[in-house]
């Protein structure tokens, strides 16, 4: 029998807006240690290695970004069963759960990274990327896809140990890594000169140092989540129910797969202006850090509460998520307002790259506040399980900002890109919101 640890506890019985805050602190943090990973690099390569690396960097990272959709989706999948399993004390259905999610993940990450590795230089060019970019792209592409397999270590057994309730010793992890990673990319690419590909490499060895740390403490401290070597089969009834899930991972490379179209769409405005959206998407990432953080933690709020029986706590953790959304949003809307030249000027000295970005994150800022929503949204209904859902208005929203970006960028620029991306986000709300709240209502009503 698992003795329940004090955090896990507090998830089935503590005061939801105390409790959603302690376990979601970790996870902000964490994600946003997370996002230092590319904003790092962007940073060193913008400052030590000059406008075209930091291009190869910008027009390589929605590509990277499609991959660690798919592989992070997919752990929110497992991820929500994790937590329903936990909340239920269903341990043998857990370790099942835990060597199926681990080998079809593994098997599905290596896919990924042969298919990055041989296709990346074809989706460059495919974008209009100028040749010189391209190879500094290539490069960078190259070395990541390789290592990706860390990648989805750490994310797997991230998820799982805050399914479990943990949601520290991840974040613990990814501190001591991002603090690691700004050191390597500083020696790597500043002092011994490797260039762009120091930069890849630092990332790829801090990935593997955080996967073996975690899967080091996951075997040693949290039973559940212990596999021998008898263990590891991959079980097809629990199989079929983790790909059911699957729509998370699909959601998440839908969104990043929009990114990319758009960013092609800019290709004919310029280098520089490519860059700079770019760079001002390193500062919309980081602000999902918060909301993406808040999500998470319902996530495994309403998964633990509804497989523990108690639907009505699970509706008071959703109603105290929208409102630390929205508290948050309005004090993260107002700097970027306020201060966008400064925020992109941190990756760039190059005036037209500055101006372009600040052009895009002012004009966003208070706009987030539908993204805000969105997200917290999209998370009540992973909780419940409802992940084809997600998928379908994210799809929506996706195809509807695509369109607008191809019809507004020539036209509007940079503003044409504000205005698509905003009503892909208003469209989303307002397909989910109001079923939502009809949702959560229901809870308390069977």
């Amino acid at each position: 029998m698992y003795n329940r640890s004090g955090s896990h506890e507090a998830l089935l019985s503590g005061a939801p807006l105390p409790t959603l805050l302690y376990f979601a602190l970790p996870i902000i943090l964490g994600n946003v240690f997370q996002q230092l990973y590319s904003i790092v690099d962007a940073v060193v390569v913008g400052k030590f290695l000059g406008d075209l690396p930091l291009s190869g960097i910008s027009v390589a990272s929605p590509i990277v970004d499609v991959a660690n959709a798919l592989i992070i989706g997919g752990t929110i999948g497992a991820g929500v069963l994790c937590a329903h399993f936990c909340g239920a004390e269903d341990w043998d259905r857990m370790r099942r759960l835990n060597a199926t999610s681990l080998i079809g993940g593994a098997v599905l990450t290596v896919l990924i990274s042969a298919a990055g590795i041989l296709l990346s230089p074809l989706l460059l060019r495919a974008q209009g990327t100028e040749e010189a970019v391209c190879q500094q792209a290539a490069v960078y592409l190259h070395l990541v896809f390789a290592g990706l397999i860390f990648c989805f270590l750490y994310n797997y057994y991230a998820a799982m140990l805050r399914s479990c309730g943990n949601s520290r010793t991840p974040f613990v992890i990814l501190l001591l890594s991002s603090t690691l990673h700004a050191a390597l990319d500083l020696l790597f690419a500043g002092v011994l000169g490797w260039g762009i590909r120091g930069v890849a490499l630092s990332t790829v060895l801090c990935q593997a140092i955080s996967a073996a740390a975690c899967i080091v403490y996951a075997q040693r401290r949290c039973p559940p989540l212990v596999l021998r070597r008898g263990d590891l089969r991959f079980h097809r009834q629990t199989g079929g129910m983790v790909l059911s899930y699957a729509w998370a991972a699909l959601q998440q490379a839908v969104v990043c797969i929009g990114r990319l179209l758009v960013q092609g769409m800019l290709t004919p405005l310029g280098t520089s202006t490519v860059t700079g959206y770019n760079m001002s998407l390193r500062t919309e990432q980081f602000l999902f850090c918060f909301s993406q953080g808040i999500s998470a933690a319902m996530v495994v709020c309403l998964s633990q509460n509804l497989g523990h029986g108690d639907k009505a706590r699970a509706r008071r953790f959703y109603r105290v998520s929208v409102c630390a959304e929205l508290a948050l949003i309005a004090v993260l809307a107002t700097v970027c307002f306020l201060l966008p030249e400064r925020i992109v000027g941190i990756f760039s000295h190059n005036p037209q790259v500055i101006a372009a970005g600040a052009k895009y994150t002012g004009t966003m800022a208070y706009l987030y506040v539908f993204a805000y929503l969105g997200e917290v949204i999209q998370g009540f209904f992973r909780g419940l399980g409802q992940l084809r859902l997600t998928m379908v208005a994210s799809l929506l929203q996706v195809l509807l900002r695509v369109v607008l970006s191809y019809l507004l960028i020539p036209v509007w620029g940079i503003y044409g890109i504000c205005t698509a991306v905003a009503a892909g986000w208003v469209l989303l709300v307002a397909i989910e919101g109001a079923y939502s709240i009809r949702k959560a209502r229901a809870l308390t009503q069977v």
